[in-house]
């Protein structure tokens, strides 16, 4: 996924999938091009951040 998508979505709200699991954008990092990542109805999730190439 590019990006500028990733921003969008970010914006809006939006969910992305993440190694098939649902999850929500929690925070981006525009310098490395980076996004934070948690599972969506956890009570404590999980945090990844990864790049925008490995999320669809």
């Amino acid at each position: 996924m590019k990006f500028e998508r990733l921003k969008a979505l970010y914006e809006a709200g939006a969910n992305v999938h993440y190694k098939g699991k649902l999850c929500e954008i929690i925070g981006i990092n525009y310098l490395n091009h980076t996004v934070q990542v948690a599972e969506v109805d956890k009570m404590f999730p999980d945090i990844y951040e990864v790049k925008a190439s490995e999320l669809n």
